[in-house]
């Protein structure tokens, strides 16, 4: 007999160990809150498959038939993830980062692809180039039906129009229109 076939057989009677098991995470991550606080709650993402309940149970909105892959990074949360609304049937691939200094948004049947970052926030820190370059945020809003390949960097500010597609590695400073196609140029190096 298969592994695969093996667990299937097997997974009717471990559902009900399986919903203890959930109860007793539950409560280990109630008592990591009060010890730790939300930047605690944070890292437990980083090792997590499936981190759509644990992103409700803090205060996230996460739709029916969400998919949130974990690891996933969160940053700059104040005591919960309630500035992260997130639509139904969306999938989040792995690595991805959320800066929650500000409002994400995320609509309904968006994909975004993996090691993707919301960056809702630019700081320089304490140094010299505070004076020249100050702080600044803002809110990130991907509506629904857009694509965001592997890689994409969404800036502080940023609205991703309905049905857009961003593709892998860009980098995105302005907002990208309804329906509109973003993608970094290919360049072809053995023609030289």
């Amino acid at each position: 007999m298969h592994l695969a076939s093996f667990r299937t057989f097997l997974a009717p009677s471990l559902r009900p160990v399986r919903r203890r098991l959930a109860s007793l995470g539950r409560i280990q991550r109630k008592m990591r809150y009060f010890r730790d606080g939300i930047d605690g709650i944070a890292m437990d993402l980083r090792g997590t498959i499936d981190c759509g309940p644990i992103l409700r149970e803090f205060g996230a909105h996460v739709g029916a038939g969400a998919t949130v892959l974990g690891p996933l990074h969160i940053m700059n949360a104040e005591g919960d993830f309630s500035r992260l609304w997130i639509g139904d049937h969306v999938y989040i691939g792995i690595d991805a980062l959320f800066d929650l200094a500000d409002s994400v948004h995320i609509g309904h049947d968006v994909s975004i692809g993996m090691r993707s970052n919301l960056v809702t926030s630019f700081d320089v820190g304490p140094g010299p180039l505070r004076a020249v370059r100050p702080r600044k945020q803002g809110p990130i809003t991907i509506e629904d039906g857009a694509y965001l390949g592997t890689g994409v960097t969404l800036l502080h500010g940023v609205t991703v129009g309905a049905l857009a597609t961003v593709g892998a590695g860009c980098l995105v400073r302005k907002d990208v229109p309804p329906g509109a196609t973003l993608v970094v140029p290919a360049i072809d190096v053995s023609a030289s």
